[in-house]
């Protein structure tokens, strides 16, 4: 039989069947929650490598939990794939375990905390661990299957140190089971966990109750997303959190392996796309607090190890987040001019081409900001680039344009508020168009100029289309139609509207 994968969904044979919900406590005259918060996350910090020096080793799903005044880290752990390679997730087969006074550090590796035993009813991986504290005891559920089809386990310790699992075998199977995650919700234990429907193969997060931990009820569906079994899933490492009111669930990966989305519910036996409420650049994130202050953690396949960032929870839609790589666009002088983010306070930079054939360039400058992502560039007839910037924040788009004389005029406010910087593409008679995503992925919007070069600009579209799971991207084609391509929500299909005829509706 071929080793099973993690990414590749595990067949079996148990169906998810239905649960009626309960009533998530409250009384009826009680007065509802502020509106839900939009989460974000601030930088990555790389923050241990569970490298040895036998090899390099990556972490994957993981677990942080307290106990007295150091903090304990468990997760898949599995040696370094060559470049361009994903490694084999078959091939997880024990936890890493490290222990710090802090989650930035500094940590230090222990033994491996538990090690696959074929012994144990079949057992042939070990995913996704997740551990709590109850009644003196730590509990470590976690997904291990094979032949016998995919089940969540348990064992348990008193020290963190030592695990023995339950003899009485997995406390479940279930079609894909994996990577559960377990919260006291209302004087009961919740596990929400990754699962496929029985019904139509959808990707789901299950959940099921317990009085005990030990023994559970049968699976209900926390949240079904439109992509069926025959695509990779997309709602793996589930985390739930709590917060005035508000249940908001973690998933992934969504919009790239280094990516979680988030939904907000007021039910936490209930979300839906519709309560999109923020994106995390990670993967496989967790939520960390002290009470105080809260962090996500990361970790996954092509990373050495543990990342932490600062989580924010704020009252308006953060902008997207994404990669922080440089723009560049040829010049008035048909020269590669090179836009970048400062790492340090995250103001552009600019840096020209001085001479192709010696590829000598001149020095970083300062080019403004600071700036909510990377900028976006526009080139008109005349060759003149135009860049366009979104404010910290989202709070809207400037722009500033290059002269005729290969200088710059000053910054102007653009509009918005935007939820990203914006596509940007030339018309068949020149004009530029402007495409934004709005703050939260609510709609498109569209503006674009008077006429070629001109520094009037009509009216923002705000109906141009949306809701939208990312920002869109536009190109011409061979006859100068402009065609735009957005995600939907939730990643289940991509959209396109394209012009009539050039420069037409």
């Amino acid at each position: 039989m071929h080793p099973i994968s993690r990414r590749r969904l595990l067949q079996g044979s148990a169906a998810a069947g239905a649960l009626a919900l309960p009533g998530v406590g409250g009384s009826a005259t009680a007065a509802p929650p502020p509106p839900h918060q939009w989460i974000g996350a601030g930088p990555f910090a790389h923050v241990y490598d569970p490298s040895t020096p036998g090899g390099q080793r990556y972490l994957n799903d993981h677990t942080l939990i307290k106990a007295a005044d150091r903090w304990h880290l468990f997760g898949i752990v599995g040696a370094g794939a060559p470049p361009g390679r994903a490694p084999d997730s078959a091939a997880e087969v024990a936890f890493a375990h490290a222990s710090a006074p802090d989650p930035y550090g500094p940590w230090t590796t222990h033994t491996d905390a538990l090690t696959v035993d074929p012994a144990y009813f079949g057992e042939e991986h070990l995913w996704a661990p997740h551990v709590i504290e109850a009644g003196g005891t730590y509990w470590m559920f976690y997904a291990a299957g094979g032949r016998s089809g995919a089940a969540i386990s348990l064992a348990t310790s008193t020290d963190l140190f030592t695990w023995t699992r339950v003899p009485t075998g997995p406390l479940f199977r279930g079609r894909a089971a994996r990577d559960p995650m377990v919260l006291r919700i209302a004087g009961q234990w919740v596990m929400y966990y990754t699962e496929l429907s029985g019904q139509d193969g959808r990707h789901v997060v299950a959940f099921r109750r317990s009085d005990d931990l030990l023994h559970w009820s049968e699976p209900g569906i926390a949240f079904t997303d439109a992509t069926t079994v025959a695509t990779l899933s997309v709602t793996e490492s589930p985390f739930v959190v709590e917060r005035d009111g508000w249940y908001h669930l973690f998933i992934g990966p969504r919009n790239g392996y280094d990516g979680t989305d988030v939904f907000a519910s007021r039910n936490p036996f209930s979300f839906g796309l519709d309560g999109y409420a923020g994106h995390v650049p990670g993967h496989a994130v967790e939520v960390v607090t002290d009470g105080q202050q809260w962090h996500a953690s990361a970790a996954g396949w092509f990373h050495q190890g543990l990342y932490l960032a600062p989580l924010y929870w704020r009252d308006a839609p953060p902008p997207w987040q994404s990669p922080d790589n440089p723009v560049a666009g040829l010049d008035v002088d048909g020269r590669l001019t090179v836009f970048a983010l400062d790492a340090g306070d995250r103001s552009l930079l600019r840096r020209v081409q001085l001479d192709q054939e010696s590829d000598t360039w001149s020095s970083w400058e300062p080019f403004g900001g600071p700036a909510g992502a990377v900028p976006t560039l526009g080139r008109d007839t005349a060759g003149r680039l135009e860049v366009f910037s979104l404010a910290p924040g989202g709070a809207g788009l400037h722009h500033r344009v290059q002269r005729p004389d290969g200088g710059w005029e000053d910054w102007e406010e653009f509009g918005g508020a935007a939820g990203a910087a914006p596509a940007v593409a030339r018309n068949a008679d020149g004009r530029l168009e402007v495409f934004a995503l709005g703050p939260g992925g609510t709609a498109i919007a569209r503006r674009r100029q008077r006429s070629p070069g001109s520094p009037t600009w009509d009216a923002w579209d705000g109906g141009f289309g949306g809701p939208a799971g990312a920002p869109p991207v536009v190109a011409a084609n061979a006859d100068g139609r402009l065609e735009v391509f957005a995600l939907s929500p939730g990643g289940s299909g991509i959209y396109h509207r394209w012009q009539e005829t050039p420069d037409g509706a």
